[in-house]
C-alpha cells in the first residue's frame, strides 16, 4: 500500500468516526477523493474490523502503536534471539493483527531486510560520534569462534565495544591486521595492553600490530590449569558414589554376618577414601582461588601496590599445592599443564604492569600535584577497586573477600588527613577518575567469550551468518546492548549519547506492509470428477 492510498483509509477512517450519518459523497468532498474510492476504503475498513479493537488499529495513535510491535517482533525477536519469520507470522496471526498488516513469512522476510538496512544506515549517520579523542587509552581482547567459517572478534575490554567481528576463513597475523585497520588508522587511540590466548597471530598483532603489551589470558590459563587435576578428581569421586552404592545395596540384601561384616569393613574404607579425596579437592579449590586472588593490582591483606616480582612469588606459591596433587591426579597431564600455566606468569603480571604505568600517566596529566597523586593511588583508588570487584564477581567466598578488602580501603581512606580536607565535589571528580581507572584493569578476555557464546546460538538457530547478519549483530551490540547502569558499549567507549536505537529503527522504517489473504487461506470451491457423485 503507498503512503497516499493509506493516507486516505486513515482520512476516510477519521471521516466516518466523526459524522458517521453523513454519506459517500459528502466523504469524498470534504477529503478531495472519488466516490469510488470512498467506497472502496469503506468496504476494506469493514472487511478489517473482525475483532473489538480493529477500530484502534485505524486511529493515529492505533496505527503508529501496531508499527512499533510489528517492527519490535522482528527486531527483538527475529533479529536479535534468531526467531524465523514463520513463527513471527504465527504470533502476529495469534494476535489477531493478520487483517491490518502483511503478517506471511514473505512479508516479514523482506521488513526484516528493511529493517537490517536501517540498522546499517544508522551506524553510518552516528560515525561522526565515534572518533576517539587525541591519546585516548584502550585495552583490548581478542579470540577466535569457529562455525563453518572462524569468526575473527577484537573488543574493547573496558567498554565491551566491538571493533572487529568478521567471518574470514584465514586466521593468521596478515589478516587479523587487515581487519583492524578501519578503526585502528584512525588518529587517537592508544592501546596500552591486548588479552588473549596464547595464540601466535593474536600475540603478534598486540606487539606489532598495535604497539602495545600481549597480556596472557587468565580466563583460558585458569581453565587448562585445572583441567587435568580437577577432571582426575571428579572421576574417582564419581567412582567411590558408584562403589559406595554397590556396596550398600549388597549389604542391606545379604543375611550372612561374616558377609556383612565384609562389606561394612569395605564401606569403611571406601568412606575414608571419600573423605581423604574431599580434602585434596578443598585444597585444588583453595590454590585455584589463591591465584584468583593474588593477581590484583593491590594486595588484599594490606592494600598496597603490588609489583611484578609481588605478584610473581605469590603465584609460585599457589601453585605448590597444585603441584603436589599432580602427582596423584592427572599424572603427566597435569605436570604439563602447571608448567604450561607457570611458562604464562610473566605475561599475566606483564600486564598489570602496564596498567600501572596508563594509570600513573593519566593521573599525573590531571594534577601535578604528589600528594594528590599518593592519596590517589594509595588510598582511593583501592577501595573503588575492591568495591568493584565485590559488584563484579558472583562467587560467594571471593565476594565475602572482597568486600571485607573494600572495608579495609574504606578505613584508610577515611584516616586519611586529605581526605577530609578536599571539597564534595572534588572528592566526587576523583571518584569518577578512580571508576574509569579501576575498569581499565583487565586480565581475562571473558567478554570476548561471552560473545562466542552468543553467536554460537545465532548461528545455531539461522543455519549460519550473512556479512549482513553479522554486521547488523555487530551494531545491535555496540549501540543497543546495555548494562545495569544504562549504557551501551559505544557510549561508554565514546562518552556521548547516542539516540536509541530501536527508536531510530522504528521513526526511519516506511509504512507496514498490506494485509492480503493468501490463496492457500481461501476456501476452494468444490470440483467433480467423471464418475464421482456430486
Amino acid at each position: 500500500m503507498s503512503p497516499t492510498i493509506r493516507e486516505r483509509g486513515k482520512k476516510v477512517f477519521q471521516a466516518i468516526q466523526e459524522n458517521p450519518a453523513q454519506g459517500i459523497q459528502a466523504i469524498a468532498s470534504a477529503i478531495g477523493i472519488s466516490k469510488s474510492s470512498v467506497h472502496r476504503h469503506q468496504q476494506a475498513i469493514e472487511r478489517r474490523n473482525q475483532y473489538p479493537e480493529s477500530a484502534w488499529w485505524e486511529t493515529e495513535a492505533g496505527s503508529a502503536w501496531l508499527k512499533r510491535l510489528v517492527v519490535g517482533s522482528i527486531f527483538f525477536f527475529g533479529i536479535k534471539h534468531g526467531i524465523g519469520v514463520g513463527e513471527l507470522s504465527q504470533f502476529l496471526k495469534a494476535l489477531r493483527l493478520g487483517r491490518h498488516v502483511g503478517c506471511s513469512p514473505s512479508a516479514l522476510a523482506q521488513m526484516k531486510q528493511q529493517i537490517k538496512a536501517t540498522l546499517e544506515a544508522y551506524e553510518v549517520a552516528q560515525g561522526d560520534h565515534c572518533q576517539p579523542h587525541e591519546g585516548q587509552g584502550i585495552c583490548v581482547g581478542g579470540d577466535e569462534v569457529f562455525f563453518g567459517l572462524p569468526v575473527l572478534v577484537l573488543a574493547e575490554l573496558t567498554s565491551g565495544y566491538l571493533f572487529t567481528e568478521v567471518q574470514c576463513e584465514d586466521r593468521s597475523y596478515e589478516t587479523w591486521k587487515a581487519q583492524i585497520q578501519h578503526w585502528w588508522s584512525q588518529a587517537g587511540w592508544q592501546c596500552h595492553f591486548m588479552v588473549s590466548d596464547r595464540a601466535k597471530a593474536l600475540i603478534k598483532l598486540a606487539t606489532d600490530g598495535l604497539g602495545c603489551v600481549s597480556v596472557a589470558d587468565l580466563f583460558h590459563a585458569l581453565r587448562s590449569l585445572g583441567q587435568p587435576i580437577g577432571s582426575a578428581i571428579g572421576r574417582q569421586q564419581a567412582r567411590l558414589a558408584k562403589q559406595l552404592k554397590t556396596l550398600t545395596a549388597q549389604r542391606d540384601a545379604t543375611t550372612r554376618d561374616a558377609r556383612r561384616l565384609e562389606l561394612e569393613q569395605a564401606l569403611a574404607d571406601l568412606s575414608t577414601q571419600q573423605d581423604t579425596l574431599g580434602q585434596d579437592q578443598q585444597r585444588y579449590h583453595q590454590a585455584m582461588a589463591a591465584i584468583t586472588l593474588n593477581l590484583h593490582p593491590f594486595n588484599l591483606e594490606t592494600q598496597e601496590p603490588q609489583t611484578f616480582s609481588d605478584i610473581t612469588i605469590a603465584l609460585q606459591s599457589a601453585l605448590a599445592p597444585l603441584r603436589d596433587l599432580g602427582q596423584t591426579y592427572g599424572g603427566q597431564k597435569a605436570a604439563q599443564a602447571i608448567d604450561g600455566f607457570e611458562k604464562q606468569l610473566p605475561d599475566m603480571v606483564r600486564g598489570l604492569h602496564a596498567w600501572w604505568q596508563w594509570a600513573t600517566q593519566s593521573l599525573a596529566a590531571q594534577t601535578p600535584s604528589i600528594d594528590v597523586q599518593n592519596w590517589v593511588l594509595g588510598s582511593l583508588l583501592p577501595w573503588v577497586y575492591w568495591l568493584q570487584q565485590t559488584d563484579k564477581t558472583h562467587q560467594r567466598e571471593l565476594k565475602a573477600r572482597y568486600q571485607q578488602a573494600a572495608n579495609e580501603a574504606a578505613n584508610q581512606l577515611v584516616a586519611h588527613a586529605l581526605t577530609l580536607s578536599m571539597s564534595a565535589d572534588e572528592r566526587q571528580t576523583w571518584i569518577e577518575w578512580a571508576r574509569w581507572m579501576a575498569n581499565n584493569y583487565q586480565r581475562t578476555s571473558s567478554a570476548v567469550e561471552g560473545r562466542n557464546g552468543y553467536l554460537t546460538r545465532l548461528h545455531h538457530a539461522g543455519r549460519g551468518f550473512s556479512p549482513q547478519t553479522l554486521k547488523v549483530l555487530t551494531i545491535i551490540h555496540n549501540f543497543h546492548l546495555k548494562r545495569p547502569d544504562g549504557t551501551t558499549a559505544a557510549q561508554r567507549l565514546f562518552s556521548y549519547e547516542f539516540p536509541d536505537l530501536f527508536e531510530w529503527v522504528v521513526d526511519h522504517m516506511g509504512d507496514l506492509p498490506l494485509a492480503r489473504q493468501s490463496l492457500k487461506a481461501q476456501t476452494l470451491s468444490p470440483f467433480h470428477l467423471e464418475g464421482f457423485p456430486a
